[in-house]
């Protein structure tokens, strides 16, 4: 009996005190990074994989220009096959490709353990000795010249 009148004054006198106390809001930091006006902050995103972090297609503003598009459903139809022999089968019509004539197969192994150091990919460094490696267009190590 005791114990019911106490809690009864006691609910009364704390809806009391909890209606003509100051409100207040309290903020709380959750990082305790110091970040001054202009840094970047780092979001942690925890997924699977990119699939689910990219859209698709992704925004063109983030490209210098628009990403190349290359089909490969071909791949499943005739394992070695060239793109333009599967789809002129079809009945689609096949344009010029820029550049294919270039292209040249070069074996990945060649390219083991070098750092490309220009945009044509013929000056690297080895990432062992940290020498200057020096290969042509078809992964072939050459000297370079004095007069370059």
């Amino acid at each position: 009996m005791l114990a019911s009148a106490v809690r009864s004054t006691a609910r009364s006198a704390a809806r009391r005190v909890a209606f003509t106390a100051p409100k207040t809001t309290s903020i709380r930091c959750m990082s305790s990074i110091n970040i001054t006006e202009g840094e970047n902050v780092i979001v942690p995103l925890v997924t699977d994989s990119l699939e689910w972090t990219l859209s698709s297609p992704p925004p063109l503003h983030q490209f210098e220009e628009p990403p190349l598009i290359v089909e490969v459903d071909h791949l499943d139809l005739k394992p070695g096959a060239e793109v333009e022999d599967i789809l002129e089968a079809q009945g689609e019509a096949i344009t010029d490709i820029v550049g294919k004539e270039a292209w040249v197969d070069n074996d990945s192994a060649a390219y083991e353990g070098l750092i490309p150091q220009n945009q044509e990919w013929t000056e690297f460094v080895d990432e062992k000795t940290g020498e200057w490696v020096y290969l042509d267009e078809l992964g072939n190590r050459v000297e370079k010249s004095v007069s370059e």
